[in-house]
């Protein structure tokens, strides 16, 4: 990594502790955390009860990860929920809000096949703002942090201490466009009437550069229903919602940079794509580029309103929000890329770059010399993904260890000791937050697909650079 920021992964004796991965890995102004099973850290077991003491567990767990590092639980900016069934999600519901006093994150629910461990019904992980930044590699974790806007002039150090002891958001108005802002120093929280509003959500939520997307249902914002037909509807409802919210907040579509398309049938991503490609490449300088974001396909069990597809997005932000250095603020591109050491497809970029992050696409046990599954089972597999991953890393100038979360999905649960042995051959240094889940089906008829999140350490330079 030719960059100066430094990847901070941490541990808390508060929360489940894991051999495979880091409960939080920060770098830059995020952090990402693990996936939290209902698991008392105290014992290691599942506590006992139903799907809401579960649920309570998972974000306590989060909840002392979160604190142990010097935050609270209104930075997080993303939730992701994964049941055994869809239909407990209302349960969780009645649990979730009082973890949050200040405003909702942007949330994702789907129903999974099977989780980690056999009792769990419910698993979650987050990201959470960092608005300290993580420092540079010629100081200390406990030395003056990154370049810092200090809300109302205050100085660095006192800026973070007002940040994560006092400041509480406030709704105001945004002149601009006329919807709710819930404002911290450089957090905001949009909604529009243009979309489908969840009392237990937020449709948008930007930190620094990035913007983070609630998942959208395919449900038509001014009945508050699912819209009529098949998943060629659906699917273009799921897009127009997420387009609505973008130009709600003055954000064009092609600054999305990462997709996860989750749904119930894998036989429907034909047709998904048919709808897909209609809104991707979006402009004249995306076309010509033939631009297309990273992308992963998710079949679940199940989703909310029993409705066919949900479609996840990350947005680049390029304007930024604070705290930042002014000039780091304007003018940062997308970078994507790819390489013929791994597959390629016609329908996603293999990473895309923006400001301190890359994301990079669900890779297949794919060879790229023939385009086919490889031959064996689950650990050749797990191993092939891992090189297809580890190709397009090393295609940027990084190295796996800039790794700062993996999502595994599997065909079958049980396999996750199989791919450990393997996966952990592929880091030498601290191992990355991670999520695992159980899945019905993945494309091809593979038994594994891996994707990641990447640290960026020299940013993507401005437009305006050679």
């Amino acid at each position: 990594m030719s960059g100066s920021l430094i990847k901070y992964s941490r541990n808390t004796e508060n929360a489940p502790k894991s051999s495979v991965s880091t409960q939080t890995v920060a770098f830059s102004h995020y952090n990402n955390v693990s996936a939290q099973l209902p698991v008392d850290p105290k014992t290691g077991e599942i506590v006992p009860g139903d799907v809401q003491a579960q649920a309570r567990q998972c974000l306590i767990n989060i909840k002392a990860i979160v604190e142990s590092i010097g935050h609270v639980m209104d930075d997080v900016v993303k939730i992701n929920i994964f049941l055994k069934n869809i239909s407990d999600i209302y349960a969780v519901d009645a649990v979730y809000t009082p973890f949050f006093q200040s405003y909702f994150p942007t949330r994702t629910a789907v129903g999974v096949v099977d989780l980690p461990m056999s009792n769990a019904l419910v698993q979650i992980d987050a990201v959470i703002s960092n608005g300290e930044g993580t420092p540079s590699t010629s100081f200390s974790p406990s030395e003056e942090p990154c370049d810092l806007i200090p809300p109302f002039g205050l100085h660095n150090n006192q800026a973070q201490n007002f940040m994560h002891n006092q400041m509480r958001v406030r709704v105001e108005r945004n002149p601009v466009i006329n919807v709710p802002i819930s404002q911290q120093p450089g957090k905001l929280v949009r909604n529009t009437e243009n979309a489908p509003k969840n009392p237990i959500s937020s449709q948008n939520v930007a930190f620094s550069h990035y913007s983070n997307i609630s998942a959208q249902l395919p449900i038509d914002p001014k009945s508050g229903q699912l819209v009529a037909g098949g998943i060629k509807e659906q699917t273009g409802q799921c897009l127009k919602n997420i387009k609505s919210i973008l130009e709600s907040i003055d954000v064009p579509f092609d600054d999305i940079v990462k997709v996860t398309i989750f749904l119930r049938n894998l036989s429907d991503i034909q047709a998904v794509n048919e709808v897909y490609t209609t809104f991707f490449p979006d402009s004249g300088i995306a076309r010509a580029v033939a631009y297309t974001p990273a992308r992963t396909i998710f079949v679940v069990s199940g989703l909310p309103m029993d409705s066919l597809v949900q479609v996840d997005v990350v947005i680049s932000h390029g304007d930024g929000t604070p705290p930042q250095a002014v000039e780091d603020r304007h003018g940062l591109i997308i970078r994507a890329s790819n390489t013929e050491g791994a597959p390629r497809n016609s329908i996603h970029t293999q990473t895309v770059a923006f400001s301190h992050y890359n994301h990079i696409a669900a890779q297949l046990p794919i060879d790229p010399k023939s385009d086919q599954i490889i031959a064996g089972g689950v650990k050749e597999q797990a191993e092939q993904c891992l090189r297809n991953i580890k190709a397009i890393v090393e295609s940027v100038d990084h190295v796996m260890d800039d790794i700062v979360k993996i999502n595994i999905q599997l065909k079958n649960i049980a396999d996750i000791g199989i791919v450990n042995t393997i996966y952990t051959t592929f880091f030498k240094g601290d191992l990355p937050a991670r999520t695992v889940v159980g899945v019905s089906a993945i494309s091809m008829g593979a038994l594994v697909q891996i994707d990641a999140v990447v640290s960026n350490g020299e940013g993507t330079p401005p437009n305006f650079a050679k």
